[in-house]
């Protein structure tokens, strides 16, 4: 079983991770982008930054959209297959969420799609990353930050299944401990048995507002869902943050 304080460094970088999540909806992520950029009407060229980019895709989809992209994520397997998208205008780089980007000061937008925060035992290291994301923004840039709403979570909580993909079968289960949703993977593939664990903390909207402000950030607006509905906190699967660098 892998450790809990590394589950990210090493789940992440896992063949099983990619194999589980395969059928996650492509289509309705680059929808959702497109609707953002729609929303901001962010300039053509603009330079943005992914962060926690996973492999790729949406960094793709943003600079088809006609901006110039910088992606970085923590998993150097995710950046080595990300690289095979790379273009004079789309460049990914391994990088921690917590340490100060080289271009700091340089993006026009910042994005932090589909959950890839809340991973850290320590709220310090929360305030970290925000600061990063403020850090690499330049004065008036926007920050758009998704993560889902842990009110809606917890109510529709499916807390065992099994998730066939590839010959594979995942045994899941989820619960709720300690301000924390757990995940417990288990599976055996040609042989060997494997389990791996997902921890990412249940931040409220309040708490992101706080790290937000603490880090030189205004809330423009929130909103609720990939289809950028406004917010509900009870039925609100979502909650797709945007603000202001002051």
């Amino acid at each position: 079983m892998e450790k809990e304080q590394d589950w990210f460094s090493t789940w992440f970088d896992s063949p099983y991770y990619h194999l589980l999540y395969a059928e996650r909806d492509e289509a309705e992520a680059a929808s959702f982008i497109q609707a953002l950029q729609q929303r901001l009407q962010i300039p053509q060229n603009a330079l943005v930054l992914d962060a926690a980019c996973g492999k790729g895709r949406h960094a793709k989809t943003l600079q088809l959209l006609g901006l110039n992209v910088d992606a970085f994520d923590l998993s150097p397997q995710n950046i080595q297959a990300a690289n095979t998208l790379a273009s004079e205008d789309l460049s990914f780089f391994v990088h921690d969420i917590r340490v100060r980007v080289p271009k700091h000061g340089a993006y026009d937008v910042v994005f932090n799609f589909f959950t890839s925060f809340g991973y850290f035992d320590q709220a310090a290291d929360n305030l970290l990353a925000f600061q990063t994301f403020a850090d690499a923004l330049k004065p008036g840039g926007i920050l758009v930050m998704d993560f889902f709403n842990p009110t809606y979570v917890l109510a529709n909580l499916v807390r065992e299944e099994v998730v066939a993909r590839g010959g594979i079968s995942f045994a899941i289960k989820r619960w709720e401990a300690n301000g924390f949703l757990h995940k417990s993977i288990v599976f055996s593939d040609q042989g060997k048995d494997f389990q791996f664990m997902e921890k990412v903390e249940l931040i409220g909207k309040q708490d992101f507002i706080a790290y937000a402000a603490q880090s030189g950030l205004s809330l423009v607006d929130l909103l609720g869902d990939y289809s950028l509905a406004q917010f509900d906190e009870k039925t609100s699967p979502r909650m797709v943050f945007i603000w202001v660098k002051k």
